[in-house]
Order: structure tokens, then sequence, then C-alpha cells
């Protein structure tokens, strides 16, 4: 799948100078490729549900296979975080949740707080994937990004 997703631009374009992986560029590239791509994309998996984090992995894998590795469901305590990211030194902590309802989101925040603790990290992403169609949900009001303090962590909200 990753080699059949193409995007305008080099991935280079996701590394520093410092040669440290730009996650907020490249998760702001991937809500953009979503936004144009999802319904197309999401038609082609038996799984619809598992679709979104496949697509999420297939989009990442270009750039990360260039210096970095990605974990899926590596063990964090007692739970399972959904993404973790290792590239030139750093770590990237991602959870993934389906907007089912209205607690998905204080959920979310919940869950990744404390795979951050467990791993000693302060720093982390939730991505909330909407399940409602475009038809119900505009892509104008579904696609968010906001920088949050929950439980003593800065958790980046990565909606679409």
């Amino acid at each position: 799948m990753q080699e059949n997703i193409r995007e305008e631009g080099m991935t280079s374009c996701y590394i520093k100078p410092d040669a440290k992986l730009d996650m907020d560029k490249l998760l702001k590239a991937f809500q953009k490729f979503y936004r144009r791509n999802s319904e197309h994309w999401l038609e082609r998996f038996d799984y619809k549900e598992a679709g979104h984090g496949l697509l999420l992995m297939a989009f990442l894998q270009r750039v990360i296979n260039g210096g970095g590795r990605i974990d899926r469901e590596m063990a964090v305590g007692r739970g399972r975080t959904d993404l973790t990211i290792e590239f030139a030194g750093e770590t990237f902590v991602l959870e993934l949740k389906l907007k089912r309802d209205s607690d998905s989101k204080e959920d979310g925040l919940d869950q990744i707080s404390r795979y951050l603790d467990t791993l000693g990290m302060t720093k982390g992403y939730l991505i909330l994937f909407e399940i409602k169609p475009s038809s119900i949900i505009p892509w104008e009001t579904r696609v968010k990004w906001e920088n949050v303090s929950h439980q003593n962590k800065k958790i980046t909200v990565v909606e679409m």
C-alpha cells in the first residue's frame, strides 16, 4: 500500500536540518492526504475499522523507513500503544481512536496519558478518525489540530 501512496514533494521535507523527524509536519500532510483520499482508500479494506490505522501506517512508513521504525501495538505496562515511532534517537507515541461518541476524545487522552507515564514521556499524539461520512460531518469541521495539556502531558490531538 505504501508504494501506491503518492504525494507531491519529497519525503525528505519531513526531516529537519538536524536530521530529526518533523512529526507535526508529517501528520499535517497526512490530514491533507486523508481528506483527499480516505473515502476512496477505505473502500478497499475488508475490515473497515482497521483501515484508518493501516492507511496512516502506510503513509508514515514511506518516511520512517528512511531512518527509523514503527512498532504497532507495543506493550506498555498493562496496555498497548497503537503506534510507537523511533527516528533519529527520538520516540513518538501515537494513540489512534475511532470517533464513536462524545467520550472518544477524553478516553483517548486518558489512555495516551497512561502510556506516556509508563514510558516516562510527556508528549504524545492522539489521532481521532471520524467514522461518520463527510456527507454528515463535512471536512471543514472534522479536520482539526489542537495542542492540549492533559494530566501534565502535552498531547497533540489530530482529528480528521
